[in-house]
Protein backbone atom coordinates (compact mmCIF):
# COMPACT_ATOMS: atom_id res chain seq x y z
CA UNK A 1 0.00 0.00 0.00
CA UNK A 2 1.15 3.34 -0.59
CA UNK A 3 2.61 5.58 2.22
CA UNK A 4 0.64 9.24 1.62
CA UNK A 5 -2.63 9.77 0.04
CA UNK A 6 -4.18 12.93 -0.62
CA UNK A 7 -8.32 13.34 -0.52
CA UNK A 8 -10.37 15.67 -2.27
CA UNK A 9 -13.21 16.87 -1.42
CA UNK A 10 -15.76 18.59 -4.40
CA UNK A 11 -18.23 21.23 -4.72
CA UNK A 12 -20.06 20.74 -7.99
CA UNK A 13 -21.63 23.75 -9.52
CA UNK A 14 -24.77 23.41 -12.29
CA UNK A 15 -23.54 25.38 -14.61
CA UNK A 16 -20.50 23.12 -14.61
CA UNK A 17 -19.20 19.84 -16.02
CA UNK A 18 -21.27 16.94 -14.91
CA UNK A 19 -20.18 14.62 -12.43
CA UNK A 20 -19.38 11.86 -14.56
CA UNK A 21 -17.40 14.13 -16.90
CA UNK A 22 -15.27 15.58 -13.96
CA UNK A 23 -14.99 11.72 -12.93
CA UNK A 24 -13.45 10.79 -15.63
CA UNK A 25 -11.03 14.00 -16.00
CA UNK A 26 -9.76 13.29 -12.70
CA UNK A 27 -9.23 9.60 -13.49
CA UNK A 28 -7.36 10.77 -16.29
CA UNK A 29 -4.73 12.10 -13.85
CA UNK A 30 -5.03 9.32 -11.41
CA UNK A 31 -7.42 10.12 -8.95
CA UNK A 32 -9.74 7.24 -7.86
CA UNK A 33 -13.42 7.95 -6.73
CA UNK A 34 -14.26 6.93 -3.11
CA UNK A 35 -16.71 7.38 -0.56
CA UNK A 36 -17.38 8.98 2.61
CA UNK A 37 -16.01 12.32 3.71
CA UNK A 38 -13.56 12.95 0.60
CA UNK A 39 -14.89 12.58 -2.94
CA UNK A 40 -11.33 11.26 -4.55
CA UNK A 41 -8.22 10.23 -3.45
CA UNK A 42 -4.63 10.10 -5.41
CA UNK A 43 -2.58 7.74 -3.45
CA UNK A 44 1.10 8.67 -4.16
CA UNK A 45 4.29 6.59 -4.62
CA UNK A 46 4.96 3.87 -1.86
CA UNK A 47 8.46 5.95 -1.15
CA UNK A 48 7.00 9.23 -1.35
CA UNK A 49 7.24 9.99 2.60
CA UNK A 50 10.76 9.02 2.26
CA UNK A 51 12.78 11.58 -0.19
CA UNK A 52 13.62 15.23 -0.03
CA UNK A 53 11.87 16.29 -3.37
CA UNK A 54 8.33 15.39 -1.53
CA UNK A 55 7.37 19.41 -1.19
CA UNK A 56 8.49 19.73 -5.10
CA UNK A 57 6.46 16.94 -6.53
CA UNK A 58 3.43 17.58 -4.52
CA UNK A 59 3.41 21.18 -5.80
CA UNK A 60 4.27 20.30 -9.20
CA UNK A 61 0.91 17.75 -9.47
CA UNK A 62 -0.86 20.56 -7.36
CA UNK A 63 -0.45 22.52 -10.63
CA UNK A 64 -1.30 20.19 -12.91
CA UNK A 65 -4.60 19.73 -10.73
CA UNK A 66 -5.51 23.10 -11.21
CA UNK A 67 -4.60 23.32 -14.78
CA UNK A 68 -6.93 20.20 -15.32
CA UNK A 69 -9.71 21.80 -13.27
CA UNK A 70 -9.53 24.81 -14.86
CA UNK A 71 -12.65 26.02 -16.73
CA UNK A 72 -14.64 22.83 -14.82
CA UNK A 73 -16.72 25.43 -12.74
CA UNK A 74 -15.98 23.29 -9.98
CA UNK A 75 -14.03 24.10 -6.65
CA UNK A 76 -12.25 21.13 -4.35
CA UNK A 77 -10.26 20.97 -1.15
CA UNK A 78 -7.29 18.67 -0.56
CA UNK A 79 -6.10 17.00 2.81
CA UNK A 80 -3.07 14.49 2.61
CA UNK A 81 -2.59 12.06 5.12
CA UNK A 82 -0.14 8.83 6.21
CA UNK A 83 -2.29 5.67 4.40
CA UNK A 84 -3.73 4.50 7.82
CA UNK A 85 -3.76 7.74 9.66
CA UNK A 86 -6.95 8.93 8.20
CA UNK A 87 -9.18 10.25 11.36
CA UNK A 88 -12.36 9.16 8.94
CA UNK A 89 -13.47 5.75 6.93
CA UNK A 90 -12.49 5.41 4.37
CA UNK A 91 -13.91 3.37 1.55
CA UNK A 92 -11.81 3.52 -2.40
CA UNK A 93 -13.85 2.59 -5.85
CA UNK A 94 -11.41 0.96 -7.85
Amino acid sequence: MTGYVTYMEVFLNSEGVSPKQLSETLRGIGWKPCYGRYDFAYEWGSDWGNKDSNIQEFLEYLNTLHETLRNCKVNYCLRTYEHGTEDFPVRRCE
